[in-house]
């Protein structure tokens, strides 16, 4: 190498490099700030502003439009614009649009002539000039970034006309950072979105059963009664009296259906039903179990309870607990023709396991996966025409949950089943 004499320093020196460089810092320090914006943000309105506001911005653009994709429409909707105006635009995903390409084919692309050759990209692409047309405008140069997040494409990010220069291939990356942002932050709102919604269907659905239970009970109560009352009044037709029998019974079954009902929505809802504390569930496992003591002997049943000798604590609502365990107990019960109903309560830390095993007519190994639904009964049970109403185990699943614990079904048809439910030990204060 020949040294020249007449050279500088600055000579050696790539200004174009350094500008580079130094425009990517300032778009990263820009990029975190956005991205701590975003990141509790759960309006889309709200996200898709903060992206346009800082990408205009970073990539000193005149306009920066972000568009959050319609798969209903195949559209593109414009939520938030930042330039001279402010409005609504939609934009069919296809060739004749660029952010509609963008959209189409997941590409990010620049433009320096939007209205030259596009072929180079595309020769499908055009760009059409209505828009221009009619606000007076001249796009010049364009660069447009898909927004995806887990493989779904979430919106498209474009910004139109450079302040400094046309815009090049190395912006690409400050603005694909930017749709990086934009696509989590979109899913993150959908998601809340969609949490929100169930939430609310939750809360309608709760206050229809509410309305439900409330129009039933009357009209149930008062058909019982009176059935109760012609047949005290009518003791010497048999037929009659049998005929009353049933419209009693079948008034009953009702009327718990309604209960069930009233009760599964109050627990749906999160509501408490008594106070949380620490209790000792081998106290409370052994009282609730001798209330059942006389109905399974009546039935033919054995009951045994096998319980620690020392006390499990839980921090629990104690009425939960009762209905958790009255509801096992009682379908034990009643779904057992003969044999026996076992009660285990054991520890295996950091769980309280509490087992309700009988060798009653099982579940059909098909069924297992829906035995947890709301007003599901399995096939067998519904034969049998055993009375009952397929809320209470959406309830127990419901309860258990609620106080972090697990709950297990291990069943066979005409051999039994086990439910395990598994609560978290109280381990005492800190």
């Amino acid at each position: 190498m020949v040294d020249n004499p007449s050279a500088t320093p600055e000579d050696d020196i790539d200004f174009q490099r350094l500008d580079t460089d130094f425009h990517r810092l300032v778009v990263h320090g820009q990029l975190f700030e956005l991205y701590d914006q975003m990141l509790g943000e759960v309006d889309v309105v709200q996200v898709l502003h903060h992206t346009t506001q800082v990408v205009r911005q970073v990539l000193e653009a005149e306009r920066a439009t972000t568009y959050l994709v319609r798969p209903d429409t195949q559209e593109l909707v414009s939520v938030a614009t930042i330039g001279n105006v402010s409005r609504t635009i939609r934009v069919p995903i296809r060739e004749d649009s660029l952010a509609g390409y963008c959209a189409l084919t997941s590409r990010a692309f620049v433009i320096p002539d939007a209205y030259g050759d596009l072929s180079s990209i595309d020769p499908k692409l055009r760009f059409d000039r209505s828009w221009d047309e009619m606000n007076q405008y001249r796009t010049r140069d364009v660069m447009c970034a898909p927004a995806a997040f887990k493989g779904e494409l979430m919106g498209v990010v474009q910004v139109i006309n450079c302040r400094l220069r046309p815009f090049r291939e190395t912006d690409l990356l400050p603005l694909q950072s930017v749709s990086h942002f934009v696509a989590y932050a979109l899913y993150h709102a959908k998601l809340h979105d969609e949490l929100a919604t169930l939430k609310f269907l939750e809360r309608e659905k709760a206050e229809f059963m509410r309305i439900l239970v409330h129009e039933l009970r009357a009209p149930v109560g008062t058909s019982k009664s009176l059935a109760a009352a012609l047949r005290y009044v009518n003791q010497e037709d048999p037929k009659l009296d049998s005929v009353l029998g049933r419209i009693e019974a079948r008034m009953d079954e009702l009327l718990t259906l309604v209960d069930d009902i009233l009760r599964l929505s109050q627990i749906k809802e999160g509501r408490p039903l008594g106070d949380i504390d620490v209790y000792d569930l081998v106290i409370k496992t052994g009282a609730d179990c001798e209330a059942y003591l006389d109905e399974a002997t009546a039935n033919g049943l054995s009951l045994s309870l096998d319980l620690p000798a020392s006390p499990v604590l839980v921090r629990i609502d104690l009425q939960a607990y009762h209905l958790i365990l009255s509801n096992l107990l009682s379908n034990a019960v009643k779904y057992t023709p003969a044999g026996s109903v076992d009660v285990r309560l054991q520890v295996q830390a950091p769980w309280a396991m509490l087992e309700v095993q009988d060798t009653g007519m099982g579940i059909p190994e098909a069924q297992i996966s829906q035995i947890f639904a709301e007003f599901f009964r399995a096939s067998n049970a519904r034969r049998s025409q055993i009375p009952g109403t397929g809320v209470g185990l959406a309830g127990v699943k419901e309860l258990v949950e609620r106080f972090d614990g697990e709950l297990e079904l291990a069943s066979e048809e005409d051999r039994g089943s086990a439910f395990t439910v598994r609560l978290p030990l109280f381990e005492g204060e800190d």
